[in-house]
């Protein structure tokens, strides 16, 4: 009998054939994103979750490290902490840290742009056009946030190591970077996963400045989807694509 996660890949690869030299689409990126955090993750790990929303990938890490796991959760928007509570306290998940910060380049507060229900995954320090990429869709609140480095957080807590760092926050995930910058330099992030998209661009950063922090710590980088490019459409906002990547040293 096949694996799950095998016959997944094996559908991934197949899709890709297809496809030619064009990017994934967005459920091929979600379908290979889990993939990954199949074959990585193990009893016992570490998880650091920068933007867990609601918590979906919260329960999917609790479950995969199990009780000797520790999965620490960062939410920065208001209601989407107070779901992600909910949601993790409904399904008992004792080994998760939930915590209403959000993970940033230094200590002391952001300005986060939030938006309705229906959008509120796409809350975010930036403040986007998004009527300029054909989308009409406004913020409906700013909020005041407080926030922390990668690093001062693990010192604060006793974190030796992070198996699994992931950056989901639209847009900033530079920014998260540049907070832990000590821990990647001791190589003590065993991994990163992060997104990258138009997002990327409206915070103002850029692949080059993602590429050189992260290589200049000696770790490579990649697409999560086999056979695509790192930062696919890494011109510009107008031609960035949804995409998630991983670096290891």
């Amino acid at each position: 009998m096949i694996r799950p996660f095998v016959a997944l890949t094996e559908r991934l690869r197949g899709a890709a054939a297809r496809r030619g030299s064009s990017p994934a689409e967005f459920m091929e990126v979600e379908r290979a994103e889990r993939i990954f955090y199949l074959r990585h993750l193990r009893e016992g790990m570490t998880v650091f979750d920068a933007g867990a929303n609601v918590g979906e990938m919260t329960l999917l890490f609790s479950r995969f490290v199990g009780d000797g796991g520790r999965v620490h959760a960062f939410e920065a928007s208001r209601e989407a902490f107070k779901r992600l509570t909910a949601l993790c306290c409904a399904a008992s998940c004792h080994n998760v840290v939930l915590n209403h910060l959000a993970l940033a380049e230094g200590e002391g507060s952001v300005r986060l742009h939030v938006y309705d229900e229906e959008h509120l995954s796409w809350s975010t320090r930036a403040r986007r056009p998004l009527s300029d990429y054909g989308i009409k869709v406004e913020p409906v609140a700013v909020e005041e946030t407080p926030a922390t480095t990668v690093d001062l957080y693990c010192e604060r807590d006793g974190v030796e190591r992070i198996d699994l760092l992931k950056i989901d926050v639209e847009g900033a995930e530079l920014q998260v970077l540049q907070g832990a910058k000590g821990m990647l330099d001791a190589k003590r992030v065993g991994c990163v996963t992060f997104e990258f998209g138009q997002t990327t661009f409206d915070m103002s950063n850029s692949p080059e400045e993602i590429e050189s922090l992260l290589g200049g710590f000696g770790y490579r980088l990649r697409n999560i989807v086999e056979g695509d490019p790192a930062f696919p459409g890494r011109a510009s906002a107008q031609e960035a694509r949804y995409s998630m990547h991983v670096a290891m040293p």
